[in-house]
């Protein structure tokens, strides 16, 4: 039996564990930027360039599993991803197995955003950072991808 002052800080530990981490759900990619010489924004095709879906879920101790969905120019993966927390600084590390263009194991650095979760490479080669939006596990996938160039 519990002693009653052990009591209140169970239940504070598991309704924070039913809740889940604020990067819990499925991540969608909504923009890639890039630099270049004008500056422009525009949409492109998602089997003329690389689209990404993450579905992230935070474990006991922080540890956060999920699964990657990509297409890298038309080609299709699938990858396990491992993540977990960059110290206390509100910034995750992320990682998968990548087959294209070549295989590897990528890791990136994410961080929330107001309600968008931000990424840098390697996920989107040649891209300098991207941005996820929060969608539903069953949503449709988009056509399209917003491509936004900076002015080098």
């Amino acid at each position: 039996m519990l002693d009653s002052p052990l009591l209140p800080l169970l239940i504070a530990l598991c309704r924070g564990a039913l809740q889940g981490a604020p990067i819990d759900g499925t991540w969608e990619l909504a923009r890639i930027f890039r630099s270049g010489p004008t500056a422009a924004s525009h949409t492109v095709p998602i089997d003329s360039t690389v689209y990404l879906r993450l579905t992230l879920k935070t474990m006991p101790g922080e540890w956060i599993t999920g699964r990657l969905y990509r297409r890298y120019h038309g080609k299709e993966e699938r990858s396990k991803i491992e993540a977990g927390p960059l110290g206390h600084t509100g910034r995750y590390i992320i990682g998968a197995d990548l087959d294209f263009p070549a295989s590897q194991k990528a890791r990136t650095a994410a961080w929330l955003s107001g309600d968008a979760l931000r990424l840098g490479t390697p996920f989107v080669p040649d891209a300098d950072s991207l941005e996820l939006r929060r969608v539903s596990t069953d949503a449709p996938y988009p056509a399209t991808v917003t491509e936004v160039v900076t002015a080098r």
